[in-house]
């Protein structure tokens, strides 16, 4: 089968959009023997899987409406642009109709979660059988320690970012905005002199960014246990996921968080905010707090708990294996030749 994956997201490294894209292309080329072409306008496909809602994946979508069979993954639903990207009342009433338009032309909307499938109904409402819920996944080649590796590399890889064996390190991977929870991580870092806190992550969209201004005032005057690192390279990300203690994900709203998983491979204990989304994907692996004293206080019994800590070190390992590549792709491969066969393809 040939199949054209439409996505700009690497263009925008550092986003959650171009890690699932990427790992899409590597799925494929791993597991499978289909012809797999990037950013087709035109040509003879037999699947068309859209990752991003530019007007070239729209055109290319119109185009190929009728002969090829149509997947998009909804990484974008009206609540995920909230606290991420500057948009007035008429642009996101104007967004959101165009963004409904996208979605009904395709033949199947992939929700990455339970929680996405209900906003695609509630707010876009998109039919029910036009959705299935399929979960991401992150490279096991990239992401995954073993556990009896695991202290020594932790101990290298704090002197060589100057960190030292006693800190205690908190960890936030994601884009410096609003939604994803930055001003909770600052105020923590400011309560909690003890322990250290990392951001990794920047601003891709730049002026776009919702608080665009605010975020860089932040950034400029943190305390000395906090460091904003910047965008890093995925295959370098690993090192600040095994340097570290803890990972946390203080996001207001979240499609699916797939730097749970990331960080899960490292059999780093997971915080998160107590959002509903999470308890169909990740429950009942981690630990959930809905303010700064809640998570206070879950970060301090990690700490001085080291039986509790080894229980959500091995919850982590144990969330990580539940999405296994190899499962992800069987699930995948069954999707596109059910709808291939469905729309009368000849190449299942």
């Amino acid at each position: 089968m040939k199949i054209n994956i439409l996505s700009i997201a690497e263009k925008y490294p550092g986003q959650g959009v171009y890690s699932v894209s990427q790992d899409h292309k590597y799925l494929l080329k791993k597991y499978a023997d289909y012809e797999v072409y990037e950013n087709k306008l035109f040509g003879d496909f037999d699947i068309l899987h859209i990752h991003t809602v530019n007007p070239k994946s729209f055109f290319s979508l119109l185009f190929h409406r009728k002969k090829s069979y149509n997947v998009i993954s909804a990484h974008i639903v009206p609540n995920s642009l909230k606290g991420s990207l500057k948009l007035n009342k008429i642009l996101m009433f104007l967004f959101k109709i165009y963004l409904k338009y996208f979605y009904i032309l395709t033949d199947t909307v992939l929700a990455v979660s339970e929680e996405t499938k209900k906003e695609l109904i509630d707010d876009l409402k998109i039919k029910e059988e036009k959705i299935l819920v399929f979960n991401n996944f992150v490279r096991r080649d990239l992401f995954y320690t073993d556990p009896e590796n695991k202290a020594k590399k932790k101990n290298l890889l704090r002197k060589k970012y100057n960190y030292n064996p006693e800190d205690f390190i908190i960890l936030s991977v994601g884009q410096i905005q609003p939604r994803k929870g930055v001003f909770d991580f600052y105020e923590l870092a400011k309560k909690e002199k003890n322990m250290k806190f990392i951001w990794v992550g920047g601003t891709p969209f730049k002026d776009f960014t919702e608080d665009y201004k605010e975020m860089k005032e932040l950034i400029k005057n943190i305390p000395k246990n906090l460091k904003f690192v910047g965008n890093v390279d995925r295959e370098k990300i690993i090192d600040y996921y095994l340097l570290s203690d803890v990972f946390f994900l203080p996001s207001i709203h979240e499609t699916f968080g797939l730097v749970v998983l990331e960080a899960a491979g490292s059999g780093l204990p997971i915080v998160l905010r107590d959002l509903d989304v999470y308890k169909t994907i990740f429950a009942p692996y981690y630990l959930a707090g809905n303010n700064i004293e809640d998570f206070l206080s879950i970060f301090k019994k990690l700490k001085n708990d080291k039986n509790l800590y080894k229980e959500y070190e091995l919850n982590s390992y144990n969330l990580f294996e539940k999405y296994s590549e190899e499962n992800v792709f069987k699930k995948l491969k069954v999707i596109y030749e059910t709808g291939v066969s469905k729309k009368g393809g000849k190449n299942v």
